[in-house]
């Protein structure tokens, strides 16, 4: 069961099917020791960006946030299988990216000051 103070970003998989992706610290603080590698690919891509020359860089960004959260599962998809079933809307894929990268934006109150 996920825990409902963490925020989870779906993503819907080229079949149709969704799973859950997150960049939530205390979850890459728990990837850290247990998915180095997917751990640095995540944090390099939440401080710099993605590469604007490796498109494929935007792919394990997405790999590494679904394995983040997802962690605590018996099975997860490697790397050449969840490209297999990514979804192909590369327009999809970056709006995915750009949105857990991203802080949320704060609301205006809609209280006068």
């Amino acid at each position: 069961m996920k825990n409902p103070r963490i925020a989870y970003t779906e993503y819907e998989l080229n079949d149709g099917d969704t799973i859950a992706m997150s960049t939530a610290p205390i979850l890459m603080y728990k990837l850290r020791k247990s998915d180095k590698k997917a751990y640095e690919k995540m944090s390099r891509v939440l401080v710099k960006g993605v590469d604007e020359k490796d498109a494929l860089e935007m792919y394990e960004f997405l790999h590494a946030a679904y394995v983040n959260a997802n962690q605590d599962e018996d099975s997860l998809m490697p790397f050449e299988e969840f490209l297999e079933k990514v979804n192909e809307d590369f327009a999809y894929n970056a709006n995915i990216c750009q949105e857990m990268i991203s802080k949320p934006k704060k609301q205006n109150s809609e209280q006068p000051s």
